[in-house]
């Protein structure tokens, strides 16, 4: 535009490009046609004029448009229609924006680091756009809003600015300059609080644009810097004299890769260094960090034969400067080592590099971007090397992670998070001192219960195997790595001995009985004289009782729903479970590995205190005081050693795993082979149990576990006190864990690597599956009466499973009851099986809901397998259309309008009304194939729920029967229905089966209730719920609510406990 620089408009800068446009055009004398049309009457020489200025006029506007925007105004060729369809493009709503443009500038406010220029002139640019779109701002208003958007340092002059109401604009600026000369003169100290900034300046001679490379604010130099000395206490030549000497020490410094001499005097506290050569990020002081794990290594210095302790590792939490280059930000460093002894902090610029994040040079300085390319920083030269200034989260120093002692923590989660009154305990058997304060989160989140039940530790018997408590757990999924879904735990009554075993179905339970009496009776030459169980149908059968009779042993059995008559039992299930959810939590491994936490919490279980005990059971059982000198970490890092055999010669002699626990009949340690996803036993292994082994294995993280669907609460299950019967397929018992042993003193025999074969059998990245069910406790009965969400755990899946249930009796019932439906409304006949015919399978869908009064009901409906039919050749049409929401919403209001009267109605087994027009052969229905005879099979008649096309067929049927009783379809929507004489007036809509009314005569309304009720067999709904949400009639109108929904949503996303906020609909 000859050398006229106009900025191309984009769409967000209409207002800025609008004013200089008009100004080009009117340089250019063109600005005419922009602001009318062709006057008429022109001679030939004015009208070839005009036409010339009109073509100049749009190929300027047009040439500086964006390429999105040029096509957008492509095909307008008069400047003045199309200077206004930019306008009414980007202007939009005139009054709206005008309002906008107000509030900005009622609401202008400086910004901390904001120049008086930059704030002058944005408070000018809103007054333009105001003035642009037709709202008046007097010089009084504009000089009014900015002073009173003063605040921080120039609050002062703010207070002095409002008494002097005669100042204009450009006086304004002048005062803010001079005010904010005074605030960068170098000889000003300037002190900075959280709440209140004081200042103490004056003029000085040095005054300059010079950055400060300790603050990087401009107009001072670092020896004048209070940041720089607000901590030391001497006085201003002691410290000039500081400054001198490590800048000496600095140039004797012969460009190491970092500086991190020992026992050197800091310079400044928050300086970091932008190092090229360092390995990783490292602070020299505990208050940069949030929090410190312990872990001590050697850091060897560049160039010299010396080297540095790094004492632990953490989040570093820190805030960048602000200069006028930026907001300052809250930036986090991780993997920060802290290292003491260091002179300055390092930042690693390979480290950063290795994040994603960018280093571009300008000048002097080093900018520091993140992935989405925002300025994060910016490092600037300064002797030599790349200083950046922040400024630490913390105020006070940063503690580690463990307390004083830290083996009292390890020992700790050696002990499966053993409780401090019996970590006391342990000082007779270990080497730790006493921590009254100690706090452990992993805990207070794993263990957290509710009160506790009456006393259940008196001894009951007099010797061990006297009396054995027993209890079945499961089924639990996902299974463990051999396969498992179930444990047995037995409890001897005299010492407190755990033992569990591993099933994979529940008829394994006679088999480990057995093999236990007979292995303990024969070690201790002691003999088993009673068996104490709750009564679910692995303890109670016909085999089981003839073994107890014949081998003299009394079978006591708890009395229904009183679990707490086996009390050990099901304490011992609580306990282990605790200890094994705590440390699945703690070391992040996959939910596979609950059988190992289980046996390695049942091993540990036996070595430490029981309440009611004055030894633990292991030292009752075995009559001497044990080494626990063997004990690890569960989930901690493992290096084992790989025999020759089994090695290259190249090939190091060591590889890295997962220890998992204590091998079973020989001594040594249970390790996962990462390398080769499988278990060994070992012996020759080095531990290090301040790393997680989880961190070796992938994609496993915490916050995807449902830890609590896993290992169900013993507590909160002994509410209910359910046992669900599940049939599984007879697959062989787990072989990594049948039992736990007590002797593992591991002082003498050396073990050989022993693979267990089948333990492994799936690979890392798959063993992290979803949770499909919630497990259940065996060893309870269910109450009557419970909240339907508790009964969903115990739905069967399948006929097999119903079958084998508790509650089969409710749901042969039930599916008896289905049947009789089913043929009442004549859905089939039973024909010969044709040849060369497709058949359709049948399954029992089961569900458990609660009535109106709250009463359980179980329900089984028979549904087809119409997932196999092909449309258009086993059926022609499907879709069936329900109510709009929106027509629903209206009805709503319009019942509340009016007033009218609102009833909810569902209609029973509504599919089975229909006829069906194909031909659909169906199998027989799972467990009642007898009923209709071998080579039989049914040939449907109706339309029964599964089939694609059933919806259709109901859709069509309610809508005839329902256009007989005299309502009449609407055209807007083809659920809804009106009948109408003048005065009365009725409306239905449907969803399916479900029906709402809305009528205002009670006599229209109970007419065509009755109607309906001698067609189809329903049911009112007392709860006026419909789709879901509960509609509630008031004086005042109608209130809607999913109250329910929104409870399960948060029950199911764990936050049920969560704190809550009214929040307004708007």
């Amino acid at each position: 535009m000859d050398r006229i620089s106009v900025p191309e408009l984009t769409g967000t800068n209409y207002f800025i490009w609008s004013l200089k446009m008009q100004a080009a055009l009117r340089l250019k004398r063109l600005d005419s046609v922009t602001t009318q049309m062709k006057p008429e009457g022109l001679s030939e020489k004015d009208a070839l004029e005009w036409k010339q200025k009109n073509s100049d006029a749009v190929a300027y506007i047009k040439l500086s448009l964006s390429d999105e925007q040029a096509l957008q105004f492509a095909a307008e060729n008069n400047a003045k229609i199309l200077w206004d369809k930019i306008k009414s493009t980007f202007t939009g709503q005139t009054e709206d924006r005008k309002i906008d443009a107000g509030n900005e500038l009622k609401n202008l406010q400086i910004n901390s680091n904001e120049l008086a220029n930059d704030y002058i002139a944005r408070a000018r640019g809103i007054a333009t756009m105001c003035h642009s779109l037709g709202l008046d701002v007097s010089p009084r208003e504009l000089v009014y809003y900015t002073v009173r958007g003063l605040k921080g340092k120039f609050a002062k002059v703010r207070d002095i600015l409002k008494t002097q109401r005669d100042k204009s604009i450009d006086e304004v600026l002048e005062i803010l300059r001079e005010e904010e000369t005074s605030f960068n003169s170098p000889s000003s100290t300037r002190a900075e609080g959280r709440s209140a900034d004081v200042f103490y300046s004056r003029k000085s001679k040095n005054s300059g644009m010079r950055l400060c490379y300790v603050c990087r604010r401009p107009n001072h130099v670092a020896k004048d810097c209070f940041y720089r000395n607000q901590k030391e206490s001497t006085t201003s030549s002691q410290r000039r004299k500081v400054h001198r000497n490590n800048n000496s020490k600095e140039r004797n410094t012969a460009n190491p890769v970092f500086t991190a001499s020992p026992n050197e005097e800091s310079l400044c506290e928050n300086i970091w260094i932008l190092d090229s050569g360092a390995s990783c990020h490292m602070a020299k002081d505990r208050v940069w960090f949030e929090k410190i794990f312990p872990e001590r290594k050697d850091i060897y210095l560049a160039g010299k034969d010396s080297k540095i302790i790094c004492k632990g590792f953490g989040t570093v939490k820190a805030k960048t400067v602000s200069t006028k280059y930026g907001n300052p930000l809250d930036i986090t460093i991780e993997n920060v080592s802290y290292v003491p002894q260091l002179r300055y902090n390092l930042l690693s610029l390979i480290c950063l590099t290795d994040k994603g994040y960018k280093i571009k040079s300008d000048n002097n300085c080093v900018l520091i971007y993140d992935k989405s390319n925002k300025l994060i920083t910016k490092a600037f030269k300064n002797n030599g090397r790349l200083e950046l200034y922040f400024e630490p989260l913390y105020n006070s120093e940063c503690y580690f992670s463990n307390p004083s002692n830290s083996n009292y923590d390890i020992w700790h989660s050696r002990l499966c998070h053993l409780n401090a009154k019996y970590m006391l305990k342990m000082k007779d058997y270990i080497d730790i001192d006493d921590v009254n304060d100690f706090k452990c989160e992993t805990c207070d989140i794993s263990k957290i219960t509710r009160k506790t039940h009456p006393n259940i530790d008196v001894n009951q018997s007099s010797e061990i195997l006297e009396l054995i408590h027993a209890d079945l757990c499961g089924p639990i999924q996902p299974e463990s790595y051999g396969g498992a879904k179930y444990f047995m735990v037995l409890v001897d009554d005299f010492s407190g001995m755990y033992f569990t075993y591993f099933l994979k179905n529940k008829n394994e339970v006679f088999d480990i009985f057995s093999q236990f009496k007979t292995k303990y009776e024969n070690l201790t030459d002691k003999r088993i004289k009673k068996l104490r169980t709750d009564n679910g149908l692995e303890f109670v059968n016909e085999q089981l009782d003839t073994y107890l009779v014949n081998s003299e042993i009394f079978h006591e059995k708890t009395i229904p729903y009183n679990s707490e008559s086996n009390g050990k039992a099901e304490r011992a299930n609580r306990i282990l479970l605790e200890r094994a959810r705590t440390l699945l939590y703690e070391s992040e491994l996959p939910l596979k590995f609950w059988a190992e936490a289980i046996n390695f919490s049942t091993q540990v279980s036996n070595v430490t205190p029981r309440k009611g005990k004055e030894k633990i059971p292991l030292e009752t059982w075995i009559g001497k005081k044990p080494k626990l000198n063997y004990l690890k970490k569960f989930g901690c890092v493992a290096y084992f050693h790989v025999p020759k055999v089994m090695r290259n010669k190249f090939d190091v002699p060591g590889r890295r795993g997962i220890m998992l626990g204590y091998a079973r009949d020989r001594r040594g340690y249970r390790i996962y082979d990462i390398k080769n996803r499988k278990i060994i036993e070992e012996r020759s292994i080095k531990f290090n149990e301040s790393l997680k082994g989880s961190t070796y294995l992938g994609k496993t993280k915490v916050e995807t576990w449902n830890i609590d669907s896993l290992f169900e609460s013993t507590q909160d299950i002994n509410e209910f006190g359910h046992k669900t019967k599940v049939n599984h397929l007879e697959i062989s018992a787990e072989p990594a864990a049948n039992e736990n042993n007590y002797s593992i003193p591991f002082e003498t025999l050396d073990v050989a690597t022993n693979t267990v074969s089948d333990q492994i059998e799936t690979p890392v990245d798959q063993m992290n599956n979803g949770v499909n069910q919630i497990p259940v406790r065996r060893s309870e009965r269910l109450k009557a009466k419970q909240m339907s969400t508790n009964l969903a755990c115990n739905v069967p899946n399948s006929y097999l499973e119903a079958k084998n249930s508790a509650d089969w009796q409710n749901w042969e019932f039930a599916m008896k009851n289905e049947l009789d439906s089913l043929n009442k409304h004549k859905v089939w006949e039973i024909v010969d099986r044709p040849a060369k015919t497709k058949l359709v399978k049948s399954k029992w869908v089961y569900s458990l809901k609660q009535s109106d009064n709250g009463e359980t009901k179980y329900k089984a409906r028979l549904v087809a397998a119409g997932f196999n039919q092909i449309k258009n050749k086993d059926y022609l049409e499907s879709y069936s259309p329900v109510v709009n929401i929106e027509s629903f919403r209206l009805l709503i209001a319009l019942a509340s309008k009016l007033n009218l009267m609102v009833r909810f109605f569902d209609v029973k087994t509504a599919y089975l009304y229909s006829d069906i027009e194909e031909t659909v052969y169906m199998l027989p229905p799972p467990g009642f194939e007898r009923l209709v005879g071998d080579g039989k099979v049914c040939k449907l008649k109706r339309s029964i729920y599964g089939l694609p096309q059933s919806g259709r067929n109901w859709y069509m049927k309610i809508k005839s029967e329902l256009e007989k009783f005299g309502l009449t379809q609407l055209a807007s929507d083809n659920c809804v229905f009106i009948k109408s004489d003048g005065q009365n007036m009725l409306l239905l809509c449907m969803y399916v089966d479900d029906l709402a009314i809305f009528c205002n005569n009670d006599e229209m309304y109970q007419d065509i209730v009755n109607s309906i009720k001698s067609v189809f067999e329903v049911h009112e709904n007392k709860t006026s719920k419909f789709l879901g949400m509960e509609i509630v009639k008031h004086k005042n109108g109608i209130s809607l609510s999913q109250s329910e929904y929104i409870e399960s949503l948060l029950v199911k996303y764990n936050l049920n406990e969560c704190k809550s906020v009214k929040t307004p609909i708007v």
